[in-house]
């Protein structure tokens, strides 16, 4: 009977080293340890106990159990004994074994839903950082150089600006850089490295935004400006048109001695060539168009040369962050903060 409970045991103990998947955290398990010697031990202290029993029994007569029991019974006791500790043990394993999966499984779950959250950050921190297309002025002055529509060229500028706004929405909605940290208020990590990277990856992005709608604004300014020019020349050409009509209109009336018209006409002409002097003075001068051009392309610069990058180089640092806390809510079940003047 025995002897069948111990192959019993075994076989179930095989079935649980197949299934579980965290058989070494058990075997790791001081209290399986002290089981392991608990097993080892018992049959020599077992033997040891009848002996010594036998020994007063010889010496004095007297008996250490109770009267009517022999060894013989005594083995059956502990044979009956040690099958029950022994299928009790193995549920005991079994147990540990099914919490351990289960807390393994939860592990997973949170650390897979957490890890997902994180792929939705890096998608929307790489639309943002698309979104600062550097380049859309001067493709909204080309579209207007080639469009007879003065409003094409703003139209380019109005649809960037509208697409930086979703990306504004996105940045704030769907990733957690926005947080007002006051669930860090009693943290005993703060301040941590992980509030610092966030903090500066969100100024980054309000900065990069400002210069970019500054950007936004100085050219959609600029094409003003050249549409007050294209106007400006339409004007003077139609205007320089009537001078020279007038003037060829006083000729005529000087031909044919009509005083009073030649008069009246001069007068036209006088206030005709006024406007157009003034036509000429409202013009858009190089001067101004370099200093629009130069203004646009600083903010360029300061985009592409210094705060993107900068931005780029922290995304990558506070995916990388979070990534690392799925690994540690994979393994331990438990995020692990740094302080500032610990090491990453």
């Amino acid at each position: 009977m025995a002897v069948e409970n111990i192959l019993l045991f075994l076989e179930e103990w095989r079935m649980i080293m197949i299934k579980s998947e965290k058989w070494k955290t058990i075997f790791k398990s001081k209290s399986l340890i002290y089981i392991v010697i608990a097993f080892a031990v018992a049959p020599v202290a077992i033997n040891l106990g009848l002996v010594f029993t036998d020994i007063i029994y010889e010496k004095t007569g007297n008996t250490l159990t109770a009267k009517g029991l022999n060894n013989a019974e005594w083995l059956g006791f502990w044979k009956q004994y040690l099958a029950i500790a022994i299928s009790f043990v193995g549920l005991c394993v079994a147990y540990v074994s099914s919490n351990t999966d289960r807390k393994h499984k939860r592990q997973e779950e949170q650390a897979q839903q957490y890890l997902d959250g994180v792929r939705q950050e890096e998608n929307v921190l790489v639309d943002v950082t698309q979104g600062f297309n550097i380049s859309i002025v001067y493709k909204a002055l080309l579209q207007q150089s080639k469009s007879a529509n003065i409003y094409d060229g703003r139209m380019v500028l109005t649809n960037a600006r509208a697409n930086m706004d979703q990306m504004h929405i996105k940045f704030e909605i769907l990733t957690e850089l926005c947080d007002d940290f006051k669930k860090c208020e009693n943290c005993r990590y703060l301040p941590c490295i992980d509030r610092k990277v966030m903090i500066e990856l969100r100024d980054l992005f309000y900065d990069i935004e400002k210069h970019y709608f500054n950007m936004l604004d100085i050219g959609e300014s600029f094409l003003e400006c050249l549409d007050k020019e294209q106007e400006r020349k339409i004007l003077l050409e139609t205007e320089t048109k009537i001078q020279n009509n007038t003037e060829e209109l006083i000729e005529l009336y000087k031909n044919q001695g009509l005083t009073d018209n030649v008069y009246l006409s001069q007068q036209d002409l006088q206030s005709i060539k006024k406007q157009i002097k003034n036509l000429e003075k409202s013009k858009l001068r190089l001067e101004e168009m370099n200093k629009a051009i130069s203004e646009i392309q600083k903010e360029i610069d300061y985009i592409n040369k210094d705060a993107r990058p900068k931005f780029i180089r922290y995304c990558k640092i506070y995916i990388d962050m979070k990534k690392e806390h799925a690994r540690e809510l994979r393994k331990t079940g438990n995020i692990q903060y740094n302080k500032m003047n610990e090491k990453l």
